[in-house]
């Protein structure tokens, strides 16, 4: 099997055959990866369907992104010519690519294999503008929340939703002034709120769906108060509009995640070497310590495709997809009814 499970949060960028020299600033989707030589990953690689973004600013301030509402992970890029090293916030270089293309349409990204760029497993991805990849995206009623009489209110989706603009995700922002999550950490915990951020900015219509306690909710609200003129609000077709946001906090007990994880590890082994009934009850161990992990719900569907069961398939695709973490529609398409 030519498949390689990364981890997502170890893939970023690099560059390097010849001098390119267009700024690369501004917000970059993945539109497709394949290796090298143009062959496509196999479908039990989660990096073939995921969503991510490369949002690079100024300062050498780079952002990583796997969910469209999210800024993403901090990290630092140089780029030198066509080459870009990437490091993390310790200052350690965790990957490298070869800027092969970089147009105002257009970045093409070849990943660093061990010994360079020219490896049969090294990956090329290529990324599109964010605005060009909203544009390529269809618009349906789902993505409507409610119309009242003198205006229209939007859910986040890939199309449409705004931005936070300060200098680390919003997820982080907020936890960063939680203290009560030390307290949680630990315990298995989910906090859910919902708030609408306007067409001018502000925030409005905050809904706590899932409460951990009255500690935590206080301070997430004071939170959220600080973010007030940290946003950008979304557009569509050019005119700024009114998005619901969600945010989750969810905790974890180590009793929980230790065994999720190794069940987890031994599911992507079983499934690198093609055995999916292995592989399966590996995932479905996993689901039952943390049934609402994306990725294994991913891996989990594609053992059921390969073992023939389409129909219990096509249910975890179903999550996966309601996620937005990963665009699964090529494999619903292809495998459900």
């Amino acid at each position: 099997m030519k498949n390689i499970l990364l981890s997502t949060l170890f893939i970023f960028l690099n560059s390097g055959s010849k001098v390119v020299a267009q700024e690369i600033f501004g917000d970059w989707i993945k539109k497709e990866v394949t290796y090298i030589d143009g062959v496509k990953l196999s479908d039990d690689d989660v990096i073939k369907y995921q969503f991510l973004r490369y949002s690079f600013e100024k300062r050498n301030k780079l952002f990583m992104s796997v969910k469209f509402d999210d800024k993403g992970t901090p990290l630092i890029f140089e780029r030198s010519s066509n080459i870009l090293n990437i490091r993390n916030s310790y200052g350690f270089i965790i990957n490298s690519f070869l800027i092969e293309k970089l147009s105002n349409n257009e970045l093409i990204l070849i990943q660093k294999g061990n010994n360079g760029f020219n490896e049969e497993s090294c990956l090329k991805y290529r990324f599109i503008p964010e605005k060009i990849y909203q544009n390529q995206l269809s618009f349906t009623p789902s993505d409507i929340l409610y119309i009242n009489e003198s205006d229209t209110v939007y859910k986040a989706s890939k199309k449409i939703h705004p931005k936070f603009i300060g200098d680390k995700s919003f997820y982080n922002f907020c936890s960063d002034r939680i203290s009560e999550r030390d307290a949680v950490m630990s315990s298995n915990n989910l906090f859910i709120s919902t708030f609408i951020i306007t067409k001018n900015g502000e925030i409005k219509n905050i809904q706590v769906l899932e409460n951990i306690n009255k500690r935590f909710e206080k301070q997430f609200l004071k939170a959220l108060n600080k973010s007030k003129k940290l946003w950008s609000p979304a557009e569509l077709n050019g005119k700024k509009v009114d998005v619901q946001m969600t945010i989750e906090f969810r905790y974890i007990s180590s009793n929980n995640f230790l065994p999720m994880y190794e069940f987890e590890k031994k599911g992507k082994t079983a499934l690198n070497n093609n055995d999916f009934l292995k592989a399966l009850k590996y995932f479905e161990f996993a689901l039952e310590k943390s049934p609402n992990n994306i990725e294994i719900i991913y891996l989990k569907a594609i053992c059921e495709i390969n073992l023939g069961n389409k129909d219990a398939a096509c249910e975890s695709l179903k999550k996966v997809k309601a996620s937005g973490e990963v665009d699964v529609n090529d494999l619903i398409i292809k495998n459900c009814k």
